[in-house]
């Protein structure tokens, strides 16, 4: 994981000793500690001699190579390139002049800076160049120069001015940078930017500024982002990444201009995000013509002319641009170069892809894609002309050999590898994936130890299922019950997403015994965002309870209470509070808690609180007396089960009461609560004498539209058909609406009407009803004249009876049945000739 090998090259023109190369050897068995090595070299091959410094924390590399650069700039060393380039600096091309100026900054030899003074001084065209690199190099001299540009008009001017000022940390320039930047806010966003503390990260501020940034006159947009991002700061810096991600029209007139100059800004600072926004969408629109032409002024000189935004030759220099400041990034700065290159990749996303045709694959016109992923794939052509890799042949749709690494300056991964786990945890593109995954197991395998927990939580749900596993093994291998990682278990719970929510079920109850005897933690996670979460961690702590100490539990009881006493943040928040209440502190809670209190909580509460407060009063039989029927009645129809159930079991204790008076228990019988009815039910079954209801009360229950009601009503019709007035019953029962009620009411006559003439002649309007019956039932008509024509058979009275009710039936002719009540008259009378009949009429 150490940095190694050669840092930085020195050279002087004279003396024995004009070659230096400093190099960083990690320490042997420390891990973290590095030595560094000075060899010095009459010329390249020929070694003089060697020094060794150290050892250090890795930490302390970047200072410690700074020191010794500058005790050999002492000697007379300059780095490699820079005299060349102070030569250059007096070049009669301007060109020339730039370009020196802009490589003086990135070999970073602070000798180059009073040159650079000088040459700024004669104000060439070259002088943002000049300001860019004395900002780069950082020395405090050059501020007033910065401050001085900061303040031209001029965009290019401007942007070197207040980037240098920037880069040498100059906070009263800074300021006044930031003053001006804000000053030329349009006025909407400069309103929306002071309500608003810029300097922290506010979600919802974001969500504000995004709004007003639409409502921005289209000329007003891009410059907005480009003040915005000259400001700095984090709310300002993620509202143009967010912008600029989303926004596909980048490269029309009026914000092609600001977007160019964020993208240089991002150079200058090496903001990685920010530049792999950009180089992104400039890759995709690059695809196909997106050229316009428009009169525009010219960031360079100030003048407005017509001119063609966004074409061809811009698209392949900015992109060339781009690569070109990664490739100085990996010589000059190569930590920087890793974690650039790797934002770049992680920016990519699947949708990127093309379909392939002929000799291009998916990615070969992603051309810096393919600079930093696979440059040294042997299998691809590059086209320096349009930018594109293309397959060699039929053959190159072969798969590497093991090993075969095409990733540009492997060797700057291996040195500084940390930013493969950016790759791991953020890459979208499973070619980006596979070559970090490729990356960390082959020869960076210690790389997971270091990763945060919010990256290793990333990477549990990345497209790549071996980057899933090694998240995982590492998360085994870091999660220790014992003594686990409380700040990894906060993230993972924290996290929205399914998979990762149960990584940290699984991971709270491996470890429950370190925190369900803890309170704080027991509040923190029976209070998860997650419902799931919520539930999970209730139930340990309920497990636990019965071997906890009272003074825990009584503890515990009082700082539940005062949570579920308190205002609920969202719907089922508290929900594992009441459990806990309800399952597992219930006693402590009693002994806490007044009966006013409880019923406080029953009124006035959350869900959660009624819930717990119901739990409770269902253990006080006093509380009969205090609260009356009409009370007990609401609660036992409350919409919480938990209120409903206390109410049951005050009504259970009150049994005495229910038998002098049912009513209540006949109000409960049609709640809309099924476990209320259910209640009810089985009262009036047992204790409560159903028949005190009357045959008003039976009859209302066979009435109800509940179907559940309906056959209770018709058990305690059944169970109690002697004792109540049999015909007034099966007269209201007949007249009922619905056909299974009417079907009982006949079952039940047919079945235990009691014998005799008496009994049979008070139902013969009801017989008649079931048969001639608008909607009959031919299951019906068929058992009412099988049972008339039995009860006639057994003598003559009830005969009459029948006969005059089957006669009735078959004067209908109705074609159903007819055949079977013909032959029960014709038997009838053939038993009792003197038996008037209708056989007669019929015939």
């Amino acid at each position: 994981m150490s940095v190694r090998g050669t840092v930085m090259r020195m050279f002087r023109p004279t003396g024995p000793e004009r070659l230096v190369a400093i190099s960083v050897e990690p320490l042997a068995g420390s891990p973290g500690r590095v030595t560094l090595k000075v060899q010095r070299f009459f010329r390249r091959g020929k070694l003089t001699g060697t020094e060794a410094y150290g050892p250090f924390a890795e930490t302390e590399l970047a200072g410690r190579i700074a020191d010794l650069a500058d005790d050999l700039a002492a000697e007379g060393y300059t780095r490699a390139g820079a005299r060349a380039m102070l030569d250059r600096l007096n070049s009669p091309s301007a060109r020339k002049r730039a370009l020196s100026a802009l490589r003086l900054g990135w070999i970073g030899d602070r000798v180059a800076v009073d040159p650079l003074l000088d040459r700024a001084a004669l104000e060439g065209t070259e002088l943002s160049c000049v300001v860019e690199s004395l900002g780069r190099l950082g020395d405090a001299t050059a501020a007033p120069l910065a401050r001085a540009e900061a303040a031209r008009k001029l965009l290019s001017r401007r942007r070197a001015g207040a980037e240098a000022v920037r880069a040498l940390g100059d906070a009263v320039g800074m300021a006044e940078v930031t003053q001006r930047a804000i000053e030329r806010l349009p006025q909407a966003m400069r309103d929306a930017w002071k309500a608003v503390d810029g300097s922290a990260f506010d979600e919802d501020a974001l969500t504000d500024l995004e709004a007003v940034f639409a409502l921005l006159d289209v000329k007003e947009q891009f410059l907005a982002l480009d003040s915005l991002y000259e400001i700095g700061g984090p709310l300002a810096v993620a509202l143009v990444r967010r912008v600029l991600a989303v926004h596909a029209d980048i490269h029309r007139p009026h914000r092609w201009r600001y977007t160019k100059s964020i993208l240089r800004r991002s150079t200058l600072r090496d903001d990685g995000e920010t530049f792999a926004v950009i180089a992104r969408r400039v890759e995709l629109l690059s695809r196909k013509p997106a050229s316009t032409v428009a009169v525009v002024k010219s960031g360079l000189d100030g003048q407005s002319r017509q001119t063609r935004i966004f074409s061809t030759y811009t698209q392949r220099h900015v992109r060339k641009t781009a690569w070109r400041y990664l490739e100085r990034l990996a010589r000059y700065r190569p930590a920087k170069y890793t974690e650039v290159a790797a934002a770049v990749l992680a920016a990519f996303r699947p949708e990127d892809r093309e379909l392939p045709r002929g000799s291009s694959d998916e990615w070969s016109r992603v051309y810096l894609f393919n600079r930093i992923l696979r440059r040294f794939d042997g299998r691809l052509l590059f086209n320096p002309k349009n930018l594109t890799s293309t397959l060699r042949s039929a053959k190159s749709k072969i798969p590497l050999g093991q090993g075969v690494r095409t990733e540009s300056f492997p060797a700057v991964w291996d040195s500084y590898p940390r930013p493969l786990l950016t790759l791991l945890a953020s890459a979208k593109v499973i070619e980006v994936q596979q070559f970090a995954h490729r990356s960390v197991t082959a020869r960076h395998p210690e790389l997971p130890r270091l990763a945060t927990a919010k990256e290793l939580v990333d990477m549990l749900t990345a497209v790549y299922p071996d980057t899933v596993e090694l998240a995982l093994q590492e998360l085994d291998r870091r999660f220790d019950p014992s003594n686990p990682d409380w700040a990894l278990l906060d993230v993972l719970m924290s996290d929205e997403r399914e998979v990762i929510r149960e990584h940290a079920v699984a991971l709270l109850t491996r470890c429950s015994d370190q925190w369900t005897h803890d309170i704080e933690r027991i509040v923190r996670f029976v209070g998860a965002p997650e419902a799931l979460l919520r539930s999970t961690a209730a139930s340990l702590v309920l497990a636990a309870l019965p071997t906890s100490d009272a003074w825990f539990r009584r503890e515990l009881a009082e700082r539940v209470l005062g949570i579920l006493q308190g205002p609920e943040p969202s719907e089922g928040a508290h929900d594992g509070f009441a459990r806990i209440a309800r399952d597992g502190l219930s006693e402590e809670l009693n002994a806490i808690l007044g009966l006013d209190e409880i019923l406080a909580m029953i009124d006035k509460g959350s869900t959660a609180a009624k819930v717990a407060g119901g739990s409770l009063l269902g253990s006080r039989p006093e509380a009969v007396e205090l609260l009356g029927t009409e009370r007990i009645l609401a609660m036992a129809m409350s919409d919480i089960a938990a209120v409903r159930q206390s109410a049951h079991a005050l009504l259970g204790a009150s049994v005495a009461r229910l038998k002098a008076d049912p009513s209540m228990l006949f109000a409960l019988t049609d709640c809309e609560w099924k476990d209320t009815r259910s209640f009810a039910f089985e009262l009036l079954r047992g204790p409560v004498d159903v028949a005190a209801l009357g045959l008003d009360g039976i009859v209302g229950l066979c009435d109800s539209n509940r179907e559940d009601v309906q056959s209770f009503g018709r058990e305690m019709a059944l169970k109690h058909f002697d004792a109540l007035d049999s015909a007034e019953l099966l007269h209201r029962l007949a007249e009922h609406p619905s056909a299974v009620i009417r079907r009982f009411a006949v079952d039940l006559a047919v079945a235990h009407l009691k014998e005799g003439f008496v009994a049979l002649s008070r139902l013969e309007a009801f017989f008649r009803r079931a048969l001639l019956d608008v909607l009959p039932d031919r299951r019906e008509k068929r058992l009412v004249v099988e049972f008339l024509r039995d009860r006639g058979l057994r003598d003559e009275r009830q005969a009459e009876v029948a006969s005059r009710v089957l006669g009735e039936f078959v004067r209908t002719r109705g074609k159903a049945d007819f055949e079977l009540a013909l032959d029960a008259l014709v038997r009838l009378k053939l038993e009792y000739p003197q038996v008037e009949s209708m056989l007669g009429a019929v015939a």
